[in-house]
């Protein structure tokens, strides 16, 4: 199994499994919503179903390779990093998720929180030794953030006018912890197996979160049905499986390779919002779509030096 993640024949087609995974989340979220009675505006509720959601994912991948945890005896040192992981790659990067969206446009938030990949580019290329700026790289991440802003051209409104402390400067927050998180990640992956570390990040990560949700007290009792429940553990298995495959991704490959593919989330989001809450598709889409693909094909494609297979940070 090891080696599958370490291929890279198959990295693009794990990465793109990722991205078609978070993508259809976005739209199971808002029916999960409907369906257990959470407000638009009832921010408790919605990070006490985070919460929920990947404290369960967490225990699930635990559950799953639970033969490897005994190997996880590791100085007090990494398991600091293990606990500022938690923080910055769940609790934090959602809780300003969650706290942004409620302010903000979904096509201005959709931009905001694509920027979390191309933020991560850039520091992987500051920061590790493995990584390292091009002008391929370049070119892919102007066509691949280029393409999400055109996927939001005409969705109405001011996108960038009218900026505000809880909606815009909440989601850069966000785009910023999940490339805080993704660097953190890779480093944590040269201390402990990173399946462990992704089920207890998750764990520890959705606890807090939940600890938050009930501080802030969520608006009205839920209304827990049998499609509420199905809904909950579909969100659970997509985050269990896509953070265990991507954070593998990320530990033996360099990080702008496989960060570009998330910029295709949005343009599946809105495919499959299309699809399961009947959203209308419009020829823009597809457009977006073909700007953010040759954005990775650019990002990935290999110039006269590859990559170092040493991974260190930069000094």
């Amino acid at each position: 199994m090891k080696d599958i993640f370490k291929s890279k024949t198959w990295m693009p087609f794990l990465a793109l499994l990722c991205a078609v995974l978070w993508a259809l989340a976005y739209p199971l979220i808002k029916l999960g919503y409907s369906e257990i009675g959470i407000g638009a505006d009832d921010i408790g509720s919605k990070i006490l179903f985070a919460g929920i959601r990947f404290t369960l994912a967490g225990i699930l991948v635990l559950l799953v390779f639970r033969k490897q945890i005994g190997a996880c005896r590791k100085p007090f040192s990494v398991w600091t990093w293990l606990l500022l992981y938690a923080v910055v790659n769940i609790t934090l990067h959602y809780f300003c998720s969650y706290v942004g969206l409620g302010y903000v446009e979904g096509a201005r938030g959709s931009i905001l929180n694509a920027s979390g990949s191309f933020f991560l580019i850039i520091l992987s290329c500051m920061i590790l030794t493995d990584d390292r700026m091009s002008v391929n790289k370049v070119i892919g991440c102007v066509l691949g953030f280029g393409g999400i802003i055109f996927l939001n051209i005409g969705s109405g409104g001011q996108m960038f006018g009218n900026i505000t402390f809880l909606g815009d400067v909440m989601m850069i927050l966000n785009a910023l912890c999940s490339a805080f998180g993704g660097i953190i990640g890779k480093i944590l992956s040269r201390k402990m197996t990173m399946t462990i570390a992704t089920g207890l990040s998750m764990v520890i990560g959705g606890a807090v979160l939940c600890v938050i949700g009930i501080v802030m007290k969520p608006a009205g009792a839920w209304n827990i049905s049998v499609s509420g429940a199905a809904i909950l553990i579909a969100l659970t298995l997509i985050s269990a499986i896509a953070f265990a495959v991507y954070n593998e991704l990320l530990a033996n490959h360099p990080i702008s390779r496989v960060a570009i593919y998330n910029a295709l989330i949005p343009v599946f989001g809105v495919v499959f919002s299309c699809i399961i809450l009947k959203e209308t598709f419009h020829q823009r889409y597809l457009l977006a779509g073909i700007l953010v693909t040759a954005g990775i094909l650019f990002t990935n494609r290999q110039g006269r030096k590859p990559d170092a297979e040493t991974v260190t940070e930069k000094k």
